[in-house]
């Protein structure tokens, strides 16, 4: 037991990584399948792997920021904590779960900005004087950025009167157009 716990306490942070990185690719591959008629058990799986995308990126971002390791690892580190951001921004997808899941965007805005915080601290704590890794760090953690807050405007704007206004404009020319037809 204690061989396996050592064996996690030295590779948690890069196990955690690719299970987020196996989440993301799950949900990408069958986030459209949400819309058909599916069993109760790829449903289910569905909504933990949405579910657990979040929360594992959280808890690697928290454990980054108070973990120590070596100064290699650090620097790697500090490169992965700006993939999280993007993997927090979500596939396009899966935005949201449900339709409930939109009133929670501000939570989702608030998630944004102490995460984007954490990314700071990483960068601050683990990239000493390497401005080539902070230089690609920092670019990544834009496009991060913009992801994640991509994801928020559209959960702020995903209400059941702002999509039924959208269906209406795309309705009008495709009535009109066969009210012409009809003349």
């Amino acid at each position: 037991m204690a061989g396996v716990v050592r064996l996690w306490n030295e590779w948690e942070v890069q196990i955690l990584m690719l299970a987020s990185f196996m989440l993301q690719v799950f949900l990408l591959l069958f986030a459209g399948r949400r819309r058909q008629t599916i069993s109760v058990v790829p449903r289910t799986l569905l909504w933990l792997a949405y579910l657990l995308a979040d929360s594992t990126v959280i808890y690697i971002l928290g454990h980054m920021s108070i973990c120590s390791r070596s100064h290699e690892k650090q620097q790697l580190m500090a490169f992965w904590a700006p993939f999280l951001l993007v993997h927090l921004g979500g596939q396009d997808t899966i935005t949201a779960y449900t339709i409930e899941d939109n009133q929670l965007w501000p939570r989702h805005l608030l998630s944004l900005v102490m995460q984007a915080l954490g990314v700071g601290y990483v960068f601050y704590k683990y990239v000493a004087g390497s401005w080539t890794l902070f230089t690609a760090a920092a670019l990544v953690s834009v496009a991060g950025v913009l992801k994640y807050g991509e994801r928020v405007w559209a959960l702020r704007n995903s209400k059941l009167d702002s999509i039924s206004k959208f269906l209406d404009e795309v309705e009008k020319p495709r009535v009109l157009k066969e009210a012409e037809r009809e003349e």
